[in-house]
């Protein structure tokens, strides 16, 4: 039986975990705590609503209300006041700064005699949460040891001064990377190795489990001894408010801070966040120490408008604003601040490798921006691909001549006009697409519908091969930021309509059942996006979907069946609505299970689907029994080792700790890093989000020390 002792800490954790949850997920999280342990839930809802109530209270009494009053006027919450106090060990001195988050001071520590900047952070974030936050995270920030990054030497809360503090390494004569750079006219060189030490440092804390997350030119420091440090590790998450906001009001620090973040970090969702967000600002930096311009501008948007433009617009490239930069340069900031996070550098130290490239006058590994110099990097790489693809439009071309010329072998070359076709979509698009070319871009869709009107050339509107054409493009305009619900629609009648007629095909076939999904989805989000609601269009929406399922449910080719609920599924996940493609998926799942048996492939991927939606849905106990289950059964028949099956065991460890197990959650996750280490790489990206969930549940156990260290190599103790 646990003793008070570890109730209270369990409830402390439970309390802490709470919240920094937001009001949905914190009712989700208490009812799921109810169902195993009620009496804490009981306690858990009373401190949830006490502290609702503190913070519901204006009045600020005392010394905190001074402060707030004297910060809210701009006429010293901080500027200065603590001038000539001792706190925490150390003489503070005169103030050097001042931001949004609070001041810096230079200050005398006295034991051992040493200068170090004293930061004093704003009393908005001197409550218990967020001083517990801030002091957890100013633990883990202590344990970085690495030249290039300012120490941490102390951080503390004042009683007096009702302030959290912490003391940071002094840099004599610090200015920003970029500052330095210009100030001493430095060559392009010099401020590549300045750029590649600061990506050192950030790796090293990377490798410790630590994201930096408000990288830029003010947080990458270069002293008077020519040295690179990078401050405030960390500090954008302790500083944070409950739901992942920055807690930054001044307009100004806000939109400084917006000119190197990554699009994921504008959606508010702190779990879209990982490495490769680091990975952005840094390329952001590297842009702006290059022209010595901002990468981005927001004159004349509000501050909507700018965190939109982050979503929308890339980081221009560099030799457009400076001729001087090189096209391995270009490359770099490019595929650094690739606005998908899949299609960057998976780590720092990838795009530190390639910065040493351009010092050595060696060819980047980046893709270059420019789109002929993409497709003339790419042949150089991918010289078989390409010859493919060279192949195949040669002979489309060669064929389309000669269709007029010689009709005597008509049938044959319709055949081979077929299979030319589909060449021409299944190996452009892609290849495409791996130039980093996105799928909602005008050229692909321009590449999709060209592909279809060959194929209608050569084949006809009611073949195979037009119908396949016309429901990639209903597809395809169904997905991206550029999607047309109308222009979908239309694709997908098309394609049933080919289908329809189409030989060997037919109203039951698999092309024209997708296309039904397709067309029905479209039909529904195009209803849902009228300015005024249609009770009419309404109902036929739901018609359709109505008399599509059960033709659906009812065949016995699992394969189309669930390739349709799935895509419904994906669908309505698109739309947000998570319940619903829950309740697809699950379909899908019971239908795959009952024809295949729930050890085939096909329905183990599907349960994945099912288990993505309910972990977004953070419904991690049903999670976790499906995840049991999979897990259980990959190993049974022999697949102990697959992606599937390491992507598994990722996930049990996330859902155990989220479910407040954080020991369960440990030994999973060591099994999982050790799968992906010696199955997958030591160096593929999911060993990186394996050791942030290992080190969430070292913390959660109250061993941050152990959650610091490098991890080179972990072993599973027995």
């Amino acid at each position: 039986m646990a003793s008070d002792g570890d109730v209270y800490e369990s409830l402390d954790r439970a309390f802490m975990h709470a919240i920094a949850l937001d009001a949905i997920n914190r009712e989700r999280f208490v009812a799921t705590l109810a169902a195993s342990n009620p009496a804490m839930a009981v306690r858990l809802a009373s401190l949830i609503a006490a502290d609702a109530m503190q913070d519901s209270q204006s009045g600020i009494r005392g010394e905190d209300a001074l402060i707030e009053v004297r910060f809210s006027a701009g006429i010293g919450g901080d500027a200065g006041i603590l001038t000539g106090r001792q706190i925490g060990g150390f003489e503070i001195g005169e103030l050097i700064g001042q931001g949004g988050s609070g001041a810096v001071y230079r200050a005398r520590q006295q034991r051992p005699a040493r200068t170090v900047a004293f930061k004093s952070l704003r009393p908005e974030i001197a409550g218990p949460r967020a001083r517990k936050r801030f002091e957890l995270e100013a633990e883990h920030m202590a344990l970085l040891s690495h030249p290039n990054i300012a120490t941490v030497i102390a951080a503390g809360f004042d009683e007096e001064s009702r302030v959290s503090w912490m003391a940071v390494e002094f840099i004599e004569g610090a200015k920003s990377i970029v500052r330095r750079s210009v100030d001493e006219g430095l060559s392009t060189v010099a401020r590549l190795e300045l750029m590649r030490a600061a990506c050192s440092a950030v790796a090293e804390a990377h490798a410790k489990g630590v994201l930096h997350r408000d990288l830029k030119p003010s947080n990458l420091l270069v002293g008077d001894d020519g040295m690179v440090k990078v401050i405030d590790f960390g500090l954008a998450r302790a500083l944070a408010t409950p739901d992942g906001r920055s807690v930054a009001t001044e307009t100004g620090e806000i939109v400084g801070t917006l000119l190197y973040m990554s699009p994921e970090q504008c959606t508010g969702d702190p779990r879209a966040i990982d490495v490769r967000s680091d990975v952005f600002a840094l390329g952001a930096v590297l842009y702006e120490l290059l022209t010595e311009k901002a990468p981005r501008s927001f004159d004349g948007l509000s501050l909507p408008a700018a965190i939109m433009s982050v979503s929308e617009h890339d980081v221009p490239t560099p030799s457009r604003a400076n001729p001087l930069v090189s096209r391995d340069l270009d490359a770099v900031v490019a595929m650094a601040c690739a606005r998908h996070p899949l299609s960057r550098y998976s780590s720092v130290r990838e795009m530190s490798a390639d910065l040493e490239r351009v010092i050595a006058g060696e060819p980047v590994h980046a893709r270059a921006p420019g789109r002929l110099r993409k497709f003339h990097w790419w042949v150089r790489r991918e010289p078989k691909l390409a010859l493919a693809i060279s192949v195949a439009l040669v002979a489309t071309v060669s064929f389309v001549v000669a269709a007029g010329i010689d009709a005597s072998n008509k049938r044959a070359e319709a055949k081979r006009a077929s299979e030319i076709s589909r060449r021409v979509y299944d190996q452009l698009v892609p290849a495409a697409r791996k130039l980093g070319i996105t799928q909602d871009a005008p050229y692909i869709r321009e590449i999709d519908e060209a592909a279809y009107g060959l194929s209608v050339l050569v084949n006809g509107v009611n073949h195979d091969v037009s119908a396949d054409l016309a429901l990639k493009n209903a597809f395809d305009w169904l997905k991206g930021v550029g999607y047309d619900a109308k222009e979908s629609e239309k694709w997908a009648q098309i394609a049933l309509n080919s289908a329809q007629l189409a030989p060997g095909l037919g109203p039951d076939s698999k092309i024209a059942l997708e296309a039904r999904c397709v067309g029905i989805w479209a039909f529904a989000k195009r209803v849902a996006e009228l300015r005024e609601p249609d009770r009419a269009l309404e109902l036929e929406s739901r018609r359709r979907h109505e008399e599509l399922l059960p033709i659906i449910e009812a065949r016995d080719d699992v394969d189309l069946a669930s390739d349709c609920l799935g895509a419904l599924g994906e669908y309505a996940e698109a739309d947000g609505n998570l319940p619903l493609a829950a309740d697809y998926y699950r379909r899908a799942v019971e239908r795959s299970t009952r024809i295949k048996g729930e050890s085939d492939e096909l329905v183990v991927q599907a349960r994945s689907y099912l288990v993505d939606t309910l972990r977004k849905q953070m419904r991690w106990d049903e999670a976790l029994l499906e995840l049991d289950s999979l897990l259980l059964i990959q190993r049974e028949h022999e697949r102990g080792f697959s992606p599937w099956t390491i992507r598994f065991a990722m996930q049990r460890g996330e859902a155990l700790l989220r479910l407040n197990r954080p020991r369960e959650a440990e030994q999973q996750l060591v099994e999982a890093e050790i799968l992906v280490r010696d199955r997958i790489g030591p160096t593929h990206g999911m060993r990186n989000r394996v050791r942030f969930y290992l080190r969430e549940a070292l913390v959660a156990q109250n061993r941050a020390d152990e959650a610091a260290q490098e991890w080179k190599d972990i072993e599973l103790s027995r």
